[in-house]
């Protein structure tokens, strides 16, 4: 009789010293949906957005929306209609893709789509253009 007792008491120190923590967060059935659906909006310090003449253009600017679960990325250039130049945009978004690969440590990346060119108006009624290119990265 003693040697059960103290079968059973070994037994339950030998699960209590064995026995791993629950993560409720793992437990989560949605968290697998939201890391899916999770996008950063990403605004890059260094636009590279320069002209001919090598003067910083101020009304263009770059935007970044970066899907980690997928390593996707939508990246737009977005100018004056009257300032545009698509030699002018795909080169800054091919650099600002550089310095994304960078710092998020890619190896490489390729278009998933031809790149898009967008024109329309904004809110008040200015006429706008837009680049945008569709890349998914690989490590």
């Amino acid at each position: 009789m003693k040697k059960s007792i103290f079968l059973v008491c070994l037994l339950g120190l030998a699960t209590g010293l064995f026995a791993q923590d629950v993560n409720l967060d793992e437990l989560d059935p949605g968290r697998y949906d939201r890391e899916k659906a999770r996008t950063e909006v990403i605004i890059p310090e260094n636009q590279h957005l320069l002209d001919q003449n090598g003067a910083e253009k101020k009304n263009a600017s770059v935007k970044i929306e970066y899907s980690p679960f997928y390593d996707e990325v939508r990246i737009y250039y977005e100018c004056m209609y009257i300032n545009y130049d698509r030699g002018e945009a795909m080169n800054t978004v091919m650099a600002c893709l550089q310095d994304f690969q960078k710092d998020k440590k890619y190896y490489s990346y390729r278009y998933l789509r031809d790149d898009r060119e967008r024109f329309f108006k904004d809110e008040r009624g200015r006429r706008k253009a837009q680049y945008i290119s569709y890349v998914k990265f690989s490590r």
